[in-house]
């Protein structure tokens, strides 16, 4: 495995090379301006295998519908919200002190044809059929997370702090009204879930904001929890 610490890399893109990046372990490196699989094509996304990464940032990147195989994540700064789209994950780890990361089923933000976007959604569906887990998030610390498209009985959770909603239990009547007042950022996140069509969402208390937020939007789980409609397994 071939090992870089304290390496700055900017202005690097791979739009439609269909590349392999496996066998690394980076320490410590900043990314900036860099640009991950960015194909229209399903055939020419790339893969990042067998990769580990400790401790470092991703400042203003670009994350595409790569395959991401056997990878770990220990701390990673995104200094802003970090959107990956349209990846596949197998047997990936995100643990420690992570930023803002949203996962997007979507693989351009301007183009959403069906010509475009079917062949993706295909592939995704049969990649996810095939798979013993996608991602194992039990351990981190994440300023914000959110994961669209990724089948919840594939991401391995804390359930003290992640919570499985599915559409069924989001689709019962009444349980809006016995909310309290303040418990209002989930049952947005619970709207936009359930436009987007998916059976199910991990929603995840954010442990790196501060204290006061944190237990607020925990306590918001747990009342989720509570009328019936999150549940932690």
């Amino acid at each position: 495995m071939r090992q870089l610490a304290s390496q700055q890399f900017r202005l690097l893109y791979d739009r439609e090379m269909g590349a392999d990046f496996q066998d690394l372990d980076l320490e410590a490196c900043q990314f900036e301006d860099c640009g991950i699989s960015m194909p229209t094509d399903v055939e020419k996304r790339s893969t990042v295998r067998n990769v580990r990464l400790t401790k470092c940032g991703a400042l203003r990147c670009h994350i595409g519908p790569a395959i991401f195989d056997e990878v770990v994540v220990d701390g990673l700064a995104t200094h802003d919200m970090l959107i990956i789209w349209g990846a596949l994950f197998r047997h990936v780890t995100l643990k420690g002190a992570i930023g803002s990361i949203k996962v997007n089923s979507w693989v351009d933000v301007l183009d959403q044809s069906t010509k475009t976007q079917g062949p993706f959604d295909s592939a995704r569906e049969r990649f996810y059929r095939e798979i013993d887990w996608a991602l194992d998030i039990r351990e981190g610390k994440f300023y914000n997370l959110e994961l669209h498209g990724i089948p919840a009985r594939l991401v391995r959770r804390d359930p003290e702090t992640q919570f499985v909603v599915t559409r069924e239990r989001a689709l019962q009547p009444d349980w809006r009204a016995k909310l309290s007042a303040g418990n209002r950022h989930w049952p947005f996140v619970i709207d936009l879930f359930l436009s987007d069509g998916y059976p199910d969402i991990v929603l995840v208390a954010p442990k790196r904001k501060p204290k006061k937020k944190y237990l607020e939007l925990l306590d918001g789980l747990n009342e989720l929890r509570e009328l019936g409609v999150a549940e932690p397994n």
